[in-house]
């Protein structure tokens, strides 16, 4: 069972060239990436300026891709994803769609989502709990 979704900076954060940065990681926990955050990383991948960015970006690409699984947006996201927005909109939160997205996934899986950005799921974390990565 995933313990942890990775949000969309963050795997950029645990893993250069093969080698983890400075984010600690959990041994015992299971953590997996938003296949949302692998959308926007390919894009970024395609938007990059210049041939040297485009081949950093892709290789770090492939190696998420190694590190971690890509949790689907399936059926079952887009029930969390009712409860998730509903919650935080009756509380009178402004709702960010990528970011409820990933809220919702984490929701479904009965994860935490882990982020660096943990204001920006401020409006979740009374349905979801949001956690900012230990560092080392």
């Amino acid at each position: 069972m995933v313990r942890r979704v990775l949000e969309t900076g963050e795997p950029l954060e645990v893993t250069t060239h093969g080698h983890p940065t400075g984010v600690a990681l959990d041994p015992a926990e299971q953590y997996a990436g938003s296949i949302l955050s692998r959308a926007d990383l390919e894009f970024a991948v395609r938007a990059a300026r210049s041939a040297t960015d485009t081949a950093a970006r892709t290789r770090r690409l492939n190696e998420l891709d190694e590190l971690f699984d890509w949790l689907p947006f399936d059926a079952e996201c887009t029930r969390s994803y009712g409860i998730v927005t509903s919650t935080a909109r009756a509380s009178g939160a402004r709702l960010r769609g990528g970011d409820a997205l990933i809220a919702a996934q984490a929701h479904r899986h009965g994860a935490a989502v882990m982020t660096e950005n943990v204001a920006d799921f401020q409006p979740f974390d009374h349905v979801v709990q949001v956690l900012a990565p230990r560092r080392r």
